[in-house]
């Protein structure tokens, strides 16, 4: 069976090396390969390089790249999870973001109703951009992946 390495940094793959074969058969009168057989990995790298090397051929799954390394086992790579403050402030500017452009929708139809200059269209829609920014306010700001209102159209 040919072999496989993973380069590892910081107990993250950072490389996969997958086998090479030689092209042609050894020209020397004693040969020692033939064509398709496997280069071994010393005579491909430095050896210095070659003892950081894990050998991964045959494990299943096969290791990829960015996957982690604890010194026996792999698996896939996991984002860190986010802390409170993170999310909390990711969701606060999702959100002060969604009433910015909620405001400048809802400011021009006012003033149209303000001003007795509404159609029944523009009052209609007011209210729906109201009620959305309503929406937005109430998104629980704490929660991961909340569910933001979609604006009306």
């Amino acid at each position: 069976m040919m072999k496989s390495y993973a380069r590892i940094e910081d107990g993250i793959v950072q490389e996969i090396i997958l086998p090479a074969t030689y092209g042609e058969d050894d020209p020397s009168d004693s040969p020692s390969y033939k064509a398709g057989d496997e280069i071994p990995i010393e005579s491909r790298y430095a050896s210095e390089f070659v003892a950081t090397l894990v050998d991964i051929t045959g494990l299943e799954p096969m290791p990829s790249w960015y996957w982690m390394y604890d010194g026996k086992n792999f698996q896939p790579y996991q984002p860190p999870k986010k802390t409170t403050a993170e999310i909390l402030q990711a969701n606060t500017q999702t959100r002060d973001a969604l009433l910015i452009q909620a405001s400048r929708a809802i400011a021009p139809l006012q003033y149209a109703v303000d001003l007795e200059d509404a159609t029944d269209a523009d009052v209609s829609l007011l209210k729906k951009w109201k009620q959305y920014s309503v929406a937005v306010n109430r998104v629980a700001l704490s929660e991961l992946d909340p569910m933001w209102p979609h604006p009306p159209s």
